[in-house]
């Protein structure tokens, strides 16, 4: 009997530490501070300037019995760059609290402007909360109230004239089966607004392994360069004449499209080699690429 009644004892003490250890968890889990409006403790963010993605800008709501709406107002500046270096997705301006609701995003994307113009950097700083809620971390500095997001610029100048200049290594990408890949003999010059490109396809053109001919008369090709976007276009023309054990063969030409990318240096076009008695006639031989890399 005795032991019984130690059993009860004990069995209602360890019932009641349980409970009131489930209410001191409980009485943790509701926030009685003061109310406050943050980004806490996470306030800065970076893309490069041509990444596909959106930036999410995170804001909390610290407030006791958050039981109705709370609009928070945010002032959006370009501290460097401006308000076209960026979109906001959706036009989001503010960010809003409700019940049960205590965390709301909002998301900037950049927009990329192929400019070698530096970084932009734009600040989100939460200017008034409609239920009067204080506004960045609890403290003299007001922590947590600013949120920056920088776009690194990872556009490079170029000119014209400096593509013709300068001297350039690469590869085709001709498959195996014909020998590749070959080696390319692009050389560049430039008057100032066109590019001439010479050797396009000789690599390929001139291997000893598979087709095997010889150049004769070589014509610069004129490519047309967007100064600002690097975008290569070829127009269909001639490329040069050949030989084949000493026999005169119908003459090439070409056309193609690429890119220049300025920061890395490279260059890659991919072209369409014809061949025909003349330029209306001329049928695709082979389609391949280069990929060259400034020297």
């Amino acid at each position: 009997m005795k032991k019984n009644i130690i059993k009860t004892i004990l069995l209602s003490f360890i019932i009641t530490a349980f409970i009131s250890c489930n209410e001191n968890d409980n009485e943790k889990n509701i926030y009685s501070g003061s109310n406050f409006i943050s980004f806490g403790t996470v306030t800065s963010a970076s893309a490069l300037e041509s990444a596909n993605g959106a930036i999410t800008i995170t804001a909390y709501a610290s407030v006791a019995n958050l039981s109705s709406d709370i609009t928070v107002d945010v002032d959006i500046s370009a501290e460097t760059g401006s308000s076209a270096n960026y979109t906001i997705v959706n036009g989001k301006s503010n960010f809003v609290f409700s019940a049960g609701k205590y965390v709301d995003e909002i998301q900037i994307m950049p927009i990329d402007n192929f400019d070698e113009d530096g970084d932009k950097i734009i600040k989100f700083t939460l200017s008034a909360a409609s239920d009067g809620s204080s506004l960045g971390l609890p403290g003299p500095d007001s922590n947590g109230k600013v949120f920056t997001v920088t776009f690194e610029d990872d556009d490079c100048a170029f000119t014209i004239q400096g593509l013709g200049d300068a001297t350039w290594s690469g590869m085709d990408n001709a498959p195996a089966s014909q020998a590749g890949p070959n080696e390319s003999q692009v050389t560049t010059s430039s008057n100032g607004t066109d590019l001439f490109i010479e050797g396009l396809s000789y690599g390929w053109m001139t291997d000893t392994a598979f087709w095997d001919e010889v150049i004769v008369d070589s014509f610069k090709v004129t490519a047309v360069v967007d100064p600002i976007t690097g975008a290569i276009t070829i127009a269909k023309q001639p490329l040069c004449t050949t030989t084949w054990n000493g026999a005169a063969q119908p003459p090439y030409f070409i056309e193609a499209t690429g890119q220049f990318v300025s920061c890395s240096k490279t260059m890659t076009i991919s072209y369409d080699l014809l061949q025909g008695a003349d330029i209306a006639s001329a049928a695709v031989l082979r389609s391949f690429t280069e990929t060259l890399t400034m020297n």
